[in-house]
């Protein structure tokens, strides 16, 4: 049995973009050597959703964590603005 293979965030993107594109997923899995064409079209959902991350599970919590303090800042900032 062999490894999972690990995929770049930036490779997921440009096979995600083509896929938005038009092209079949069929095709992209076998150019990319992808045992499956549902990991293209989870690749795809998690991009149209903005979710797809750069690593591993444990990254999507990171990114996750960060999203929300980006969050808290802007709506401290936008309540300092309304308060003027």
């Amino acid at each position: 049995m062999s490894k999972n293979r690990k995929w770049s965030y930036e490779l997921k993107v440009e096979i995600c973009k083509r896929l938005i594109a038009g092209e079949s997923y069929s095709s992209l899995a076998k150019e990319y050597n992808v045992k499956s064409t549902g990991m293209l079209a989870n690749w795809k959902k998690n991009y149209l959703d903005g979710t797809l991350t750069k690593g591993s599970k444990q990254g999507r919590k990171k990114c996750e964590v960060d999203d929300v303090e980006i969050l808290k800042k802007c709506f401290a900032q936008l309540m300092k603005i309304r308060s003027k």
